[in-house]
């Protein structure tokens, strides 16, 4: 498949399966044993294509709301980079943690590698610690004082 085809697949795997929590449309596309490694999966859910529909069900029972917005999609070959975000309101219990009724937003790049129209392998980097402060979850501080005097010590201002 191209490039355009691979991006045009996964376009269409966003939209209907995290976009409308389609799981017909993620089973299709989600090779059985895709393998992903990201902080989220990795330990916490079932391998493969069993991962993807636990994830899903996990979004839809936390926060019902969930919308995700694709900010960029580029393919070059059989990989797809996928600069995405997404916001819902914590309404029920989400990876243990019970609702809050907070609205989050969830900043994140996703990978996957395409083989014959299936996403067969992925990794993804989310930015867990700045929905968890915007959720209550962990407090949002400033750096420690400590911190800043010394970095203030080693930065010279010149004429």
């Amino acid at each position: 498949m191209t490039p355009t085809q691979n991006k045009q697949i996964v376009e269409r795997y966003l939209q209907r399966a995290w976009g409308d929590g389609d799981w017909a449309t993620a089973e299709e596309i989600v090779e059985e044993n895709a393998v992903f490694h990201d902080q989220v999966r990795e330990g916490e859910l079932p391998p493969g294509r069993e991962g993807v529909r636990v994830a899903m069900e996990r979004i839809a029972t936390g926060m019902p709301d969930f919308v995700m917005e694709v900010h960029e999609l580029v393919a070059e070959g059989d990989i797809v980079v996928i600069r995405w975000s997404a916001t819902g309101t914590h309404a029920g219990d989400f990876n243990g943690f019970p609702a809050t009724g907070r609205v989050a937003a969830l900043y994140a790049i996703s990978i996957v590698r395409m083989k014959d129209g299936h996403i067969v392998e992925g990794w993804q980097e989310t930015d867990r610690l700045g929905m968890a402060q915007e959720l209550g979850m962990v407090p949002k501080s400033a750096m420690p004082r400590p911190v800043a005097a010394l970095m203030a010590s080693s930065i010279r201002l010149r004429d």
